[in-house]
């Protein structure tokens, strides 16, 4: 495999895959529960509908496995992102069954993922300094 591009399955096509480029940064893709149990995927690919509508579909397998009724109790918020809001996205909320609360502009003490990822930009996870920012 070429370490500077991930392949990955495009949209659940069983025999496509689109080639995505590696970067230095990495992207952290999280749930919470109420619970405090956390369901997180490292990417280092740019977070787009594909690399969200794959969480989603890994995640809705755990969260089934831990219970068969979580749709009943389970509601998935987010902050609006473009790829959040996405017709393919909302496609897959539907063809899953999740509930969906997607927050007003600027809303992060509405988002509890917000504080987790607060803690993860301040501790010392990248003792190289290596630039992880978009720029």
């Amino acid at each position: 495999m070429d370490f500077r591009t991930h392949k990955w399955r495009a949209r659940g096509e069983k025999n496509t895959h689109r080639d995505y480029p590696l970067t230095s940064r990495v992207n952290l893709i999280a749930a919470l529960d109420t619970n405090g149990n956390i369901y997180a995927s490292l990417t280092q690919v740019n977070t787009d509908s594909d690399v969200m509508i794959a969480f989603l579909n890994r995640l809705v397998i755990v969260l089934a496995k831990e219970s068969k009724d979580f749709r009943n109790d389970t509601i998935i918020v987010l902050d609006g992102a473009a790829y959040h809001r996405s017709a393919e996205t909302r496609d897959t909320f539907r063809k899953l069954g999740l509930k969906v609360l997607i927050t007003g502009p600027y809303s992060y003490d509405s988002s509890p993922c917000e504080l987790l990822f607060a803690y993860f930009k301040q501790t010392n996870l990248n003792p190289s300094n290596i630039s992880t920012g978009k720029k």
